[in-house]
């Protein structure tokens, strides 16, 4: 099939290249919305366009087209608009959420950002400088880790207002790799509104030991993993424990770290299997012309409300305290598009 990019310099791009690799077989990009070919997968990403602004162009592909398949990337908002999956005979996208579960959408895992990926060939844990690292904005519920990891050394922490930076000092990203390729474990709390990150899929292509985070409501990777070896923790003083205690186990260690090895390259086969199918198997576009018919996606009043809720689920005590204190990003943006959805 034929990938069609209709976003640019998506961060995410090697990792849609990997686990795209069994169906495509060549690509371009198309920012002004020209290419309307056949058996072709249309990425969008929801930082670059809003889903409504495609309403044509998706419109007059489907009914030139006798198979569209719709990779909806960066959704990590939940900013709705879709109503659009109606045109698509598959839709594909990253983050999880009970607002596109439905038969016909087929979620994978957001993945690794560009220039991660591994030759599989990287240092046992026993050979790592750093007992743990983090390095980014340290709010939300990352409050908490930094505080609850602030004795266990040796370590790396890099607080910072943008990732990949310590102190004054920009790292490359070959330096933030090297800096996980030297950890042992590699805390990943929640990002900017839900609990997955990069820095999960990064840690796990650098050979880390993860550790995520759970909600008192949601159990966010084992709905999408299904079964998973990553050490998960209702707290960080929880995981501050855990870490701890298997410091003093150096078998253990190698154990963990190979089973999770184990179980990612198995992942990653299965992702790319899932994505083969949902991209060359039998349409569902009956299904989804249902899901689109949905009145809570062809309203955005509806829509707000329910959006509001998922969101919520992601969130604890302190990371719900941090965004009310703080509103500015995370409120605005929610606000913008709710706007906008009301055509205001």
């Amino acid at each position: 099939m034929k990938l069609i990019w209709h976003a640019d310099n998506l961060l995410e791009c090697d990792w849609l290249h990997d686990v795209l690799q069994d169906v495509v077989e060549e690509e371009c990009v198309d920012l002004d919305l020209t290419c309307f070919d056949d058996d072709c997968i249309h990425v969008v990403s929801s930082n670059w366009l809003p889903l409504s602004a495609y309403e044509d162009y998706f419109r007059a592909c489907r009914a030139r087209c006798r198979r569209l398949v719709l990779l909806h990337t960066s959704d990590e908002w939940f900013s709705g608009g879709y109503a659009l999956y109606r045109h698509f005979d598959a839709v594909i996208r990253n983050f999880a959420t009970g607002l596109a579960r439905h038969e016909g959408i087929w979620t994978i895992p957001e993945g690794y950002s560009n220039s991660t990926q591994s030759d599989g060939a990287f240092r046992p844990v026993t050979e790592r400088r750093y007992a743990w690292s983090f390095a980014g904005e340290i709010k939300a519920s990352r409050v908490n880790m930094a505080t609850s990891f602030a004795d266990l050394e040796p370590q790396y922490l890099a607080s910072t207002t943008s990732i990949y930076r310590e102190g004054g000092k920009k790292l490359s990203k070959a330096e933030f790799n090297d800096v996980l390729s030297n950890s042992i474990f590699s805390p990943c709390p929640m990002g900017n509104v839900i609990l997955e990150t990069w820095r999960l899929y990064e840690s796990l292509e650098l050979g880390c030991i993860p550790l995520v985070e759970t909600r008192a409501s949601l159990d966010y990777f084992t709905g999408l993993f299904g079964q998973h070896p990553i050490p998960s923790f209702k707290t960080w003083k929880a995981a501050r424990r855990y870490a701890g205690e298997a410091l003093a186990d150096e078998a253990f260690l190698l154990r963990k770290q190979s089973e999770i090895q184990s179980w990612w390259d198995s992942k990653k086969r299965a992702v790319r299997a899932e994505v083969r199918h949902a991209a060359t198997g039998p349409s569902c576009h009956g299904a989804l012309q249902r899901y689109g018919a949905l009145a809570r996606n062809r309203y955005p009043a509806l829509h707000e409300p329910r959006r509001l809720a998922e969101l919520l689920r992601h969130q604890n005590r302190t990371s719900l305290m941090s965004r009310l204190k703080h509103p500015g990003g995370p409120f605005k943006r929610i606000a913008r598009e709710s706007l906008r959805g009301r055509g205001a």
